[in-house]
């Protein structure tokens, strides 16, 4: 089996095997160079739905202005309460 063969084979499974739930299939060269697809199992709770992009990104909000004199900033040590 070639590479391209196996990974058709692969995404056939994928879609069509009944165990598609609870395993993965993958494709994989032996050491003679020939391809096959091997099947692996999801361990349980593993979540096998597509990942989607739920994170919204938003801008932080702008920082306050410092409220100490420029002194009190500028010059290390100084308190001002």
């Amino acid at each position: 089996m070639t590479r391209a063969e196996a990974e058709q084979e692969r995404d056939r499974l994928t879609r069509e095997h009944p165990d598609r739930a609870t395993h993965r299939w993958m494709a994989r060269p032996d050491d003679a160079g020939d391809w096959s697809v091997v099947k692996v199992g999801i361990p349980a709770g593993s979540r096998v739905d597509p990942l989607k992009a739920t994170t919204e990104a938003k801008p932080k909000p702008p920082q306050p202005e410092d409220p100490r004199s420029a002194m009190s900033r500028n010059i290390p040590g100084t308190y001002h309460y």
